[in-house]
């Protein structure tokens, strides 16, 4: 497991790309080890570090208004992220 982001991610919410969406594990996989922006299926945002993706399951570091907490998400609740 890679350790948390010692940084802040940015005050702004990148805007909602639908040429991003349907993201897969595969791309998502290209994403590991930086901090992206992640839209869901129900419409939720928020910034994450993901440190892995394995049986379709993204681990990795959510950022929670001043903190970032380690969490899981099933990738195909991953609607697009930027």
């Amino acid at each position: 497991m890679r350790k948390k982001p010692t940084t802040r991610p940015p005050n702004m919410v990148p805007p909602y790309c639908r040429i991003l969406r349907g993201t897969g594990p595969a791309s998502i996989r290209q994403h590991v080890g930086y901090l992206v922006y992640i839209w869901t299926v129900d419409g939720d945002g928020f910034w994450m570090y993901p440190t892995e993706v394995r049986g379709g399951i993204l681990f990795g570091y959510i950022w929670k208004s001043a903190h970032y907490e380690y969490a899981q998400l099933r990738v195909s609740l991953v609607d697009c992220l930027y």
